[in-house]
């Protein structure tokens, strides 16, 4: 599914601890770099997208990530995450346990770095539709059975700040604006728009009598319907048996998607967007490279020292 995932749903008390993590790790504090903030009219024009693609070697044909992915592996890599984690777990020690988990370390349908969730035909006849059903990942937190009083809470703020001090922001502002760019421009794609029709096209033969105007919002509630609490947010998710229709229908779409191309499409038509975004400032494209290789030096340090 191309569409942006946040990941597996998760149960409220797997989620709290996913805030608390947040809090320590600090990632809101995201700043740029003023090198990242510089115009390319400066050095000359702006490079065409097969300038910058042949720049870099991006072969947008045949790529399975994105220009800002592929170009920066830096980029949202989990081991930002781990490494502030293991800062946690030794800066907590003796306040409370705080497991840090390496990434990888279970199997699992989402991407960690893109955080998009795979679907084939294959896993929609063993899942169906995966998202409503994936069990919750063991992820770095303090254990369930633990109370987070206020002075863990206090500790937290502070291992926070001790984090940030040594790791510094996370310098993705730029290359955040490159992919949220090739993403919006996904909606008016006049190509995924014609991906769309011959989905359609391709999935009547199902009979989905509700069938979405867009694969990305599959399934409709014909197929599954999901429990729902006062505010219309789904609930329970992870339980819903998964029903032969569902099946049939999941499998139909997974088969309908691959012959219409559609998640090739989309990515195609992100790529085009980022390598023009990218062309336009190739001089903070590259301060930004740069900066992603210094702070990584810094995460491999911290998990080479606790990892």
């Amino acid at each position: 599914m191309p569409q942006r995932r946040s990941g597996a749903t998760e149960s409220p008390r797997h989620s709290l601890f996913r805030d608390y993590r947040a809090l320590i790790a600090s990632l809101l504090a995201i700043s740029a770099l003023s090198a990242c903030n510089s115009s390319s009219g400066s050095d000359g024009e702006a490079l065409t997208t097969a300038d910058v693609a042949a720049r870099y070697g991006y072969n947008v044909s045949t790529a399975t990530l994105s220009p800002a992915f592929a170009l920066v592996p830096e980029y949202k890599d989990p081991n930002d995450g781990y490494a502030r984690d293991l800062l946690a777990e030794q800066c907590l020690r003796g306040v409370v346990e705080y497991r840090a988990v390496k990434p990888g370390t279970a199997p699992s349908l989402i991407d960690e770095r893109t955080g998009q969730l795979t679907f084939n035909e294959e896993i929609a006849a063993q899942w169906g539709y995966p998202q409503f059903r994936l069990p919750n990942s063991v992820g770095s937190a303090v254990p369930d059975n633990v109370e987070i009083t206020p002075a863990i809470t206090d500790a937290m703020r502070q291992c926070g700040g001790r984090t940030d001090k040594r790791l510094g922001a996370v310098p993705a502002r730029l290359l955040s604006g490159i992919e949220d760019a090739g993403w919006d421009a996904v909606g008016s794609s006049a190509e995924v728009q014609q991906a769309t029709v011959a989905w359609r096209t391709c999935m009547a033969p199902a009979g989905v009598i509700d069938l979405p105007n867009e694969p990305n919002e599959m399934p409709p509630a014909s197929v599954v319907n999901p429990t729902r609490d006062s505010q219309g947010n789904e609930t329970d998710t992870a339980n819903i048996a998964l029903s032969d229709r569902e099946r049939e229908v999941a499998m139909s779409d997974a088969r309908c998607r691959a012959e219409v191309d559609y998640d090739g499409v989309v990515l195609r038509t992100r790529a085009e967007v980022e390598l023009a975004a990218i062309g336009r400032d190739i001089q903070g494209f590259e301060a930004g490279r740069r900066a992603y290789q210094e702070y990584e030096k810094k995460i491999d340090e911290v998990i080479t020292e606790l990892g």
